[in-house]
Order: C-alpha cells, then sequence, then structure tokens
C-alpha cells in the first residue's frame, strides 16, 4: 500500500469517526473537526456569513467542473484535455 492509500485511509477513518459523533447528537457540524486558527467560530454572525460563502463557493466550483467535463467530452480530447 503507498503512502497515499495510507493517507487516504486515516482521513476516511476520521470522516467516520466524526460522522458517528454528529448522528450521536455532540453538536458537532459535518466537517467540523475543531480546527479553527481563525477563531470564526467566536463570532455568530461572521461564521453565518462564512457558512454561506463556502456553499455559494462549492456550488460555483461543481458547476465549473462539471462544464469541463461537458467540453471534454463534446470535444473527445479527453481529460484534462491532452
Amino acid at each position: 500500500m503507498t503512502v497515499g492509500g495510507i493517507a487516504i485511509l486515516m482521513i476516511e477513518a476520521l470522516s467516520f469517526v466524526a460522522i458517528q459523533e454528529m448522528l450521536a447528537g455532540s453538536g458537532r457540524m459535518a466537517g467540523d473537526f475543531g480546527f479553527d486558527p481563525l477563531k470564526v467560530k467566536a463570532d455568530a454572525k461572521k461564521l453565518e456569513t462564512m457558512q454561506l460563502k463556502e456553499i455559494t463557493h462549492s456550488r460555483l466550483a461543481m458547476l465549473a467542473f462539471s462544464g469541463m467535463v461537458t467540453q471534454a467530452v463534446l470535444t473527445e480530447k479527453g481529460f484534462p484535455y491532452y
């Protein structure tokens, strides 16, 4: 097993533990691992704004990626364009 495979396995194990804690009612939000060096959680208004920005930007990124895949399929040049 490669180093990358081991890293992915560790990340997935952490995700599983976090999901189980969230479902058990620990009060955690999805994806919240407690890493907050900018102290965004201290201000509720700033936290709400950052969560909205995260959702908006991730949706835009998914739309852009789907456009890249569509273009690769239609031009039959393969992905990522080679």
